[in-house]
């Protein structure tokens, strides 16, 4: 391709679950300390083997500042709890601080880690998975040859970062119940940073939260005589031309000269309208942090954006706000961006009426489109020139967060009243219009960007009803069940289970968001309600008693058959809410009449014609960055541990 023009990621499927014959689980069954399917006490053994018998002995003399390791499970057996796992998002190699300045008694020593290993039924360091409780969970080992347990809480910030609330590291209960009270009184008390995934491969960065090209001043705040800085709008920030890496350029300052990069392993909200992010510095070898966490807020009134970080890899070391920090910037957006070419200026059309408004990683006003491709960690505006609603072919001028710019076609379809999807031509013109440029009898056949509706008018009934069950064909002895809500149709429960115990490994509930027919094949547009991430399968309904299902990926990938590559699943029982009810029909694109009318269009800037390969998918453009929806609406609508110290047994 020419250079001016990105190409769009496909997004990584999310844990497959109901395709590839539910692979998550095959990563499960394959995941650290269950290498197999065992009796509960042969998993033990096995996530505790291969140590000798003086490395077990000094763990169990638990002294302080030391990490448990599986040791202290070796040779446990508590009962089984039937539905006692850890969600697969959850699964994988992570590290935490276990020294340094936020930790009590080590302000002065270099930052360390230690590695925290999550399983399927287990974090070894802490214990085995005793019970779930709600989003809580009692973790059970031994100590002093009594049980030995404590109330964990997990939350997910983001695929890479995951905060720990427990009561106290060195506190820990006999009896269930007194374990069970604690779990009123939890408290975040440590930062895990994913470093590998459920299956071993190395940890997927994340598009940055910050995006395009900055100017910065630059602070420190480490209590030296001599104050730290760049005081003026020199410094260089971006994600460029890596939308996952921040670039960091300091110039002018009153140190050493210096270039920094970290790469964005996410980011959530934070307080009074700011957002948490977190980096990686994979170049730190001085004992600073590795893992940083800080918080950024964007003013758009004074067109500046606030960021700070702490001093550790905590979320709370000498981190105030955005704006008072152990390290603080000021990023102000580049001036020197391309001017939008006069005929862009002069003929800008509309998008359809029914597309208008905000999508998950979109929003569309009028004549201009932002879009956030996050697996391809680029971001683009997109302006059209040149609509044609009965076809869906729109001529647009797309420019990307780091200036590269050209002008391309992009076909639009309506998939129901909640779901859009786009793709976009193979021929680009990176300096003028030209009128031919979707005159390309393929575009239908080009890889599509699916979109779901925040703001949804109605919701989207799920393609089946009732209760069906079946056999996941690539992993022996388990079972699938897929069911549906007779009360609340757009509700879908997806479990695994053994097939002989009946025992749970993996629970989900899905909303339907939209669903269609495309070559005899449905596409079901979902999100899971537990991560929040969108997720689409591929079904054919034989008939009421049977039915084929794969997973699709994030953007509904198309060229799968179902019956030849899904999971056969075969009705059991009726839907929840014990009332039969009709199986629903997928719904035909009604147009739509969006709830927020914004009158004002965004007006971004821009740049022989080429040709983009066949299995790539070109694109351009940035008016505003977001690694989340929540950072769309922020950035558009103004447009317009402390670790093992020696049990206390209660």
């Amino acid at each position: 391709m020419y250079g001016c023009v990105p190409i769009f990621s496909r997004r990584k499927p999310l844990i497959s679950t109901i395709i590839r014959h539910i692979e998550p689980f095959a990563l499960i069954k394959n995941s650290p300390g269950v290498k197999e399917r065992v009796a509960p006490k042969e998993r033990l053994k096995k996530i505790s083997s291969n140590h000798n018998e003086d490395e077990q002995k000094k763990e169990m003399e638990l002294t302080r500042n030391t990490v448990i390791t599986s040791e202290v499970l070796q040779g446990y057996d508590p009962q089984f709890m039937v539905g006692c796992y850890f969600p697969a998002d959850f699964q994988g190699e992570f590290v935490t601080q276990v020294s340094g300045k936020g930790v009590e008694g080590m302000a002065n020593a270099p930052i360390q880690y230690s590695a925290i290993n999550i399983t399927f039924n287990a974090i070894p360091v802490w214990g085995y998975c005793h019970k779930r409780v709600g989003d809580n969970v009692l973790l059970i080992d031994r100590f002093n040859d009594k049980d030995c347990i404590r109330c964990f809480r997990l939350q997910r910030r983001s695929r890479n970062v995951i905060e720990m609330f427990a009561e106290t590291f060195n506190r820990c209960y006999t009896h269930e119940s007194a374990a069970l009270a604690s779990c009123s009184a939890l408290n975040s008390i440590s930062i895990l940073y994913r470093t590998k995934e459920i299956d071993g491969s190395a940890t997927r960065r994340e598009y940055c939260p910050i995006a395009g090209l900055y100017h910065f001043k630059y602070s420190i705040n480490n209590n030296s005589a001599v104050s730290l800085e760049c005081n003026t709008f020199s410094s260089e920030f971006s994600n460029c031309p890596d939308g996952s890496i921040l670039q960091l350029k300091f110039k002018r300052c009153n140190f050493e000269k210096r270039n920094a990069q970290y790469n964005c392993l996410g980011s959530w909200p934070g307080p009074n309208n700011s957002t948490y992010f977190a980096l990686w510095d994979s170049d730190v070898n001085d004992g600073g942090p590795q893992y940083r966490c800080g918080l950024y807020y964007v003013d758009n009134k004074r067109g500046k954006t606030y960021m700070a970080l702490s001093s550790d890899s905590s979320c709370t070391q000498d981190l105030d706000n955005a704006t008072h920090g152990y390290e603080t910037l000021i990023l102000s957006k580049s001036l020197n961006q391309k001017k939008m070419p006069e005929y862009v200026i002069t003929h800008v059309a509309t998008f359809p009426k029914w597309a208008q408004g905000v999508w998950e990683e979109s929003l569309i006003v009028n004549g201009t489109m932002t879009f956030t491709d996050l697996n391809g960690y680029n971001s683009y505006t997109f302006i059209t020139v040149e609509s044609n609603e009965e076809t869906g072919r729109h001529i647009v001028y797309s420019k990307d967060q780091c200036e590269q710019s050209a002008f391309v076609c992009l076909l639009m379809r309506q998939r129901s009243e909640n779901v859009l999807e786009f793709a976009l031509g193979t021929i680009n013109n990176p300096v003028s219009y030209q009128s031919d440029l979707c005159d390309d009898p393929y575009m239908d056949k080009r890889l599509w960007m699916t979109q779901s509706r925040i703001e949804r008018v109605v919701e989207s009934p799920c393609p089946i009803t009732g209760q069906y069950v079946g056999r996941i064909t690539d992993l022996s002895g388990m079972c699938a069940e897929l069911s549906s809500n007779c009360n609340t149709r757009e509700i879908m429960y997806f479990k695994v289970n053994d097939c002989e115990s009946g025992e749970l490994y993996e629970e989900r509930t899905y909303l339907c968001l939209g669903q269609w027919e495309e070559d005899g094949v449905m596409y079901t547009y979902t999100m899971r309600n537990d991560t929040a991430t969108n997720e689409c399968f591929v079904g054919l309904i034989v008939n009421d008693e049977e039915i084929y299902i794969k997973e699709a990926g994030g953007h509904c990938i198309r060229n799968i058959d179902p019956k030849q590559q899904g999971m056969r699943l075969y009705k059991k029982g009726q839907c929840y809410g014990n009332s039969p009810s009709p199986a629903p029909t997928p719904m035909k694109p009604i147009p739509h009449n969006p709830i927020m009318r914004i009158t004002t269009t965004s007006r971004p800037r821009i740049s022989g014609t080429t040709r983009v390969s066949e299995n790539a998918v070109s694109s351009s453009t940035l008016c505003r960055s977001m690694s989340t929806t929540f950072m769309l609406l922020v950035a558009m609508i103004i447009a317009i541990l402390k670790v093992a110290s020696p049990y206390t047994l209660e």
